[in-house]
């Protein structure tokens, strides 16, 4: 699975895209909700994986500009646990999912296996 990392976290993207890429699944790095469109723009991944809080384009507004653009696309957000009270406008702009940081590797990789299994049936 081809996905797009967003996160303005430099630590963030390196640890969570190793583990995303040890596991076989393409990746994209990108630190800013603008940079990410771009890089969807140049080819659409399988999935993005966004940061909420983030300078410029937060993960909310990114997330609308995002769905509105590649509707087929689905978003994880994650959050810190103080930005929960966001979770109503993230699934309102269709967020396919929302995890909370520090990101758990079991959670996360039960979340892209979830997905998979759907892209399959509906591909069937």
């Amino acid at each position: 699975m081809d996905i797009l990392l967003v996160d303005d976290d430099e630590a963030i993207r390196r640890v969570m895209g190793r583990m995303l890429a040890e596991r076989g699944h393409g990746l994209k790095l990108a630190a800013s909700g603008r940079e990410a469109l771009r890089c969807m723009e140049e080819a659409l991944p399988d999935l993005v994986i966004s940061d909420v809080q983030m300078p410029g384009m937060g993960g909310i507004e990114f997330l609308r500009e995002a769905g509105g653009r590649f509707p087929e696309t689905p978003v994880v957000l994650m959050t810190a646990l103080g930005e929960v009270g966001e979770t109503d406008a993230a699934f309102q702009y269709g967020a396919y999912g929302y995890l909370q940081k520090p990101i758990k590797a079991e959670a996360l990789l039960a979340g892209i296996r979830r997905l998979e299994e759907r892209l399959m049936e509906e591909n069937c």
